[in-house]
């Protein structure tokens, strides 16, 4: 069934400074709160001013379906979102009181997928990126209806990066959901010196592997090393890009991806290179194609691709169908 998104206007419940830039906000909107799925975003208005003008997007770092027991209005289904301060959008927002009504739209967009016969999942967060991962996390941990009653949720393992301490969310979550949580920092000071991709490299290369999923949320410099880390050991791994978008329904053409179709690099639909499609090409016509160094080397056609909507068809994709520029 189709799930079209919903503008609505949502009363802020809880606004909390959790860190020296993020913050915390609450959202009492059942329409919103009842159909979103971990991984999607909205679309939220600052103000009425239209100044700025423009919506922000923000990903869900937390849901509330509706319940049964009624003690609050998050129990009628809401929201969390975090966010950071990063512009004069994200500052207008620190202004914001609880009580206030903010127009929303979603849920938008596609969000996180279980990967088939996976058993462990490693959760790779940089900076304001962990809170989505985090409610992937809640999601995974319920349990599931299978041949056998109910399916375990997988062992988890959250790699946690940040510039220093003070960018570091997520880790007292994890400790309450028996969740094992690693922690890099640039600086040192806070888990082991470096960036959240060197756990990441040292997590695979030092234990096990099989049947493991990977799924990660940060910058896309970060995004683009988890891929490639994650292509040398053949493990599936999404990623859920951060994308400036104007409308976030597909419109405006603002958030586009350079997306990869059709075979892998350098495959035909046979599954032959394209150096073994010339040499099968020059058996054919009876000719032997050599030089002094052996066969001409011949350059691999450019890999089909098109230019994906982060909005619509994301912001979570398979992290093998991009390119990283």
């Amino acid at each position: 069934m189709k799930i079209y998104p919903k503008e609505v206007k949502a009363k802020i419940f809880l606004h909390r400074r959790i860190s020296s830039d993020y913050f915390r906000l609450q959202l009492a909107c059942p329409e919103i709160g009842r159909l979103a799925r971990p991984g999607q975003f909205l679309m939220l208005r600052v103000n009425e001013l239209q100044d700025p003008f423009l919506r922000r997007p923000f990903s869900f770092s937390r849901i509330f379906p509706p319940r049964e027991k009624k003690r609050n209005p998050m129990d009628e289904g809401g929201v969390e979102i975090c966010y950071q301060t990063v512009g004069r959008g994200t500052l207008l927002m620190t202004r914001l009181q609880e009580g206030q009504r903010l127009d929303l739209l979603g849920p938008l967009g596609n969000g996180f997928w279980p990967e088939e016969g996976c058993t462990r999942v490693i959760l790779v967060g940089g900076g304001i990126g962990v809170p989505p991962l985090l409610t992937w996390a809640q999601e995974l941990k319920k349990k599931r209806p299978g041949k056998k009653k109910f399916t375990r949720a997988p062992e988890m393992t959250f790699l946690i990066g940040g510039k220093d301490k003070e960018k570091i969310l997520g880790v007292g979550e994890c400790r309450r959901w028996g969740i094992e949580a690693q922690v890099a920092t640039e600086d040192g000071s806070l888990g082991a010196k470096g960036v959240v991709t060197d756990l990441l490299e040292k997590e695979l290369m030092t234990g096990r592997h099989e049947a493991t999923a990977i799924y990660a949320c940060g910058p896309n410099p970060m995004l683009a090393r988890v891929a490639q880390v994650t292509d040398q050991f053949d493990l599936p791994c999404q990623v859920s890009l951060e994308s400036r978008m104007a409308c976030g329904v597909g419109a405006c053409l603002g958030c586009t991806v350079k997306f990869r179709e059709g075979v892998p690099p350098g495959e035909n639909q046979e599954g032959q290179s394209a150096p073994e499609r010339a040499n099968s090409f020059a058996a054919a016509e009876g000719e032997e194609r050599t030089t002094r160094e052996g066969v001409i080397p011949v350059i691999s056609e450019a890999p089909p691709f098109r230019y994906a909507r982060v909005c619509k068809e994301g912001p979570v994709f398979d992290a093998r169908k991009i390119f990283w520029d």
